[in-house]
């Protein structure tokens, strides 16, 4: 006979959807009542909300997984190293996460794409388009209640419109639902595309299915959010940042409480890192002009690592109200190649040096893992 159940489903709900989705996977066999939880959208989508960010490193034959625990007054930090096999060796970069998703291209445009599920280790491979491209990432269509996951590609041309002046660039759009690329395009006034320069999206981000990073208007020097709105498959300015460009200083982009930003900016001469958090989460469908951008917190530590300089970097913050506010990053020290965690809480600078990453470039990315799993699993025909 099966025990009695001793709390309301809606409480257990309450209390499993706080557990680390690690744990959660080893848990669905625990009874059939909470299998069919863990399959029920509606938990995985209010799951995503409550978990905690990692950071996963790519090697050129390892993917790895760094967990940080904040909460208590040593911080501590976890390697794992997620042992996907079947691209062990070849010549896949990093390009992007989305509800515990990871997108991987092939560096040669041979071998196509992979939208790896690390958790429930599930594979979606996509087959090259045939184009020379450069993938912008994986996002998905917020407009409607069903999410709409695809990866866009911007192809290598960009032309005048003879009739009005515009430029047109053009995307190569794979929809999960379809599994087929489809050509689209979009505008761009020639103004615009003549004065925005883009910062390196090595800290591009992805928030309700779109993505973004920074960029600035060259004349005025003034930082901004750039967006890839998947719903609409435009690129669009978001909002503005709360400092100017200067050539004397390095600007990074990250999500804040899984619903807002938080943007960086540091000082390359004296390293000094400020970082400002948006006052209100950034809701599906917002245009960004309501946005009001706080002060989180200063690291004003000498010969502090530059952030947000390459592929290698990626940091998160953290405001929780025992401990209190926190910076982690995750980056690539040159002499000698070795790949460090860095906590800073207040005026204690705490480092981990990941043994696992000696003497070899990495890409580093900030990632949730999710129990969403990946729709449309079919293997894409090589001739599509």
């Amino acid at each position: 006979m099966s025990s009695p159940r001793k709390l309301p489903l809606d409480v257990e709900e309450e209390i499993l959807v706080r557990v680390p989705p690690h744990s959660l996977v080893r848990f669905r066999s625990v009874c059939k009542a909470w299998n069919t939880l863990y399959n029920d959208k509606r938990f995985a989508n209010k799951q995503l909300s409550f978990a905690r960010p990692e950071f996963l490193l790519k090697t050129h034959s390892h993917i790895y997984l760094i967990s940080v625990d904040l909460n208590n007054d040593d911080p501590t930090s976890k390697v794992t190293d997620l042992c996907f096999d079947d691209l062990r060796g070849l010549g896949y970069d990093l390009y992007g996460v989305c509800d515990g998703y990871i997108l991987l291209c092939d560096s040669y445009n041979e071998g196509g794409y992979v939208v790896w599920h690390p958790l429930l280790r599930q594979t979606k491979w996509i087959a090259w388009n045939g184009k020379s491209t450069w993938v912008e990432s994986l996002g998905y269509d917020g407009s409607s209640l069903e999410k709409s996951y695809k990866v866009i590609a911007t192809y290598d041309h960009t032309y005048i419109n003879p009739f009005d002046d515009d430029f047109v660039r053009s995307f190569n759009v794979f929809k999960f639902a379809s599994n087929v690329w489809k050509e689209t395009y979009y505008s761009i006034s020639s103004q615009e595309y003549m004065s925005i320069e883009d910062n390196d999206k090595s800290s591009t981000v992805s928030l309700n299915g779109n993505l973004y990073w920074t960029a600035y208007y060259r004349v005025t020097l003034e930082y901004f959010i750039r967006m890839l709105d998947y719903s609409k498959e435009v690129v669009k300015k978001f909002c503005i940042l709360p400092f100017t460009a200067n050539g004397s200083h390095n600007c990074g982009l990250a999500i804040y409480k899984g619903d807002r930003f938080s943007a960086l900016q540091q000082c390359t001469s004296r390293r000094v890192v400020e970082i400002w958090v948006t006052e209100k989460e950034i809701g599906n469908g917002d245009n960004g002009e309501d946005v009001v951008w706080v002060k989180f917190m200063t690291i004003p530590i000498p010969k502090f690592p530059m952030v947000c300089n390459n592929r290698s970097s990626s940091y998160f913050v953290d405001h929780n109200y025992v401990y209190g506010k926190s910076f982690v990053m995750c980056f690539l020290d040159k002499k000698p190649k070795q790949a460090w965690v860095y906590i800073v809480r207040g005026k204690v600078c705490k480092k981990f040096k990941i043994d696992q990453v000696v003497r070899q470039k990495f890409q580093s990315s900030v990632y949730v893992p999710s129990l969403i799993t990946i729709p449309n699993l079919e293997t894409l025909d090589e001739d599509t």
